[in-house]
C-alpha cells in the first residue's frame, strides 16, 4: 500500500516542494488522523510493515499511523521525492531565476543544480523497492510524495523504458492510497488507485 503525505506548508506558501522540509498544515494534520483512523479499521495493520520517507511532512503522517495502529516505522532517505537541489526552500518565484531550461533527452534533464533527473529519481526508488522485495515482506504500507509513487508504482508494473517513464504519470493527491497486489502467477495488479474516500467529510 501506498500512502502520500498529507497536505505540507510549501503547498500553501508559494515554495517549491522536493526536498524542502515543510510540516504538515492543519488540514494535513486531518488527513493524517483521518487515513490514521481509516487503516485501523478497515485493514489489517498488524499484519503490515511501514517504511516511510525521512522528511518531516512523511515523518508525521507515518506518526499519526503509528498511534493509531501501534505499528513502527522505519524512516528511508530514499523515499524522498525529487531532489530540487540549490532551489531547496526558495519560493517558486525565487527559483525560477535559477531554474536550468529543458535539456534532451528530458529524462536526464536536471532543473536544478545539484539536483536529480526523472532518470534519477527512479533509479534511486526502484532500488530501494528492489532491496524491500529481496526482504520478503509481504505487506508494506509505504508513505512517500507524489513523484516518488509514481516512480514506485512505474517500478511495480514493469514499466522501465524511456517511453513509459516519459509519458505514463498519475494523480497522486495528499494522504490518497493506492493499493498493490502480487498474484499467484507472479503478475502485478494496481488494485485502486489515488484513493481519497476515507477523506470524505
Amino acid at each position: 500500500m501506498l500512502l502520500r503525505h498529507g497536505e505540507s506548508g510549501h503547498m500553501l506558501e508559494g515554495v517549491v516542494g522536493g526536498w524542502t522540509n515543510s510540516t504538515l498544515t492543519p488540514l494535513g494534520i486531518t488527513q493524517a488522523k483521518q487515513t490514521a483512523e481509516y487503516l485501523a479499521k478497515s485493514v489489517p495493520t498488524h499484519a503490515f510493515q511501514i517504511f516511510t520517507s525521512d522528511l518531516t511532512r512523511a515523518v508525521q503522517t507515518a506518526e499519526w499511523i503509528t498511534e493509531k495502529t501501534g505499528n513502527a516505522f522505519t524512516k528511508a532517505q530514499q523515499l524522498r521525492e525529487l531532489n530540487n537541489g540549490v532551489s531547496n526552500g526558495l519560493s517558486k518565484a525565487e527559483a525560477q531565476k535559477i531554474w536550468v531550461s529543458p535539456t534532451e533527452p528530458v529524462l536526464d534533464w536536471i532543473p536544478y543544480d545539484q539536483g536529480e533527473s526523472w532518470r534519477m529519481l527512479y533509479s534511486r526508488i526502484a532500488t530501494y523497492m528492489e532491496f524491500l522485495a529481496s526482504t520478503n515482506i509481504e505487506r508494506l504500507i509505504t508513505i512517500s510524495h507524489a513523484n516518488a509513487i509514481i516512480c514506485i508504482i512505474n517500478w511495480w508494473l514493469g514499466l522501465s523504458s524511456d517511453t513509459h517513464l516519459k509519458n505514463i504519470m498519475y494523480d497522486i493527491r495528499p494522504c490518497s492510497l493506492t493499493y498493490l497486489k502480487r498474484e499467484n502467477d507472479g503478475s502485478s495488479r494496481v488494485v485502486k488507485l489515488n484513493d481519497i474516500s476515507h477523506l470524505a467529510g
